[in-house]
């Protein structure tokens, strides 16, 4: 599975006021990426997809019944 497919799950299962929150951290983090002015390597953007799929996973695990 890749990485935006188990962010989208996990996602999914959050209620909409959640959903919003991740929507605007996503958000935030595009124009932080635009205000530096370069995109990152693909290494560099794989290594921010892992760190963000663990913290979601740890607040997920801390959500689940």
């Amino acid at each position: 599975m890749r990485i935006d497919e188990a962010i989208q799950q996990h996602v999914a299962q959050l209620p909409e006021h959640l959903q919003a929150e991740v929507y605007d951290f996503v958000l935030f983090l595009a124009q932080k990426q635009v205000k530096q002015g370069a995109l990152p390597t693909e290494a560099e953007a794989l290594a921010i997809h892992q760190h963000l799929l663990a913290h979601y996973a740890d607040a997920f695990e801390k959500l689940a019944p």
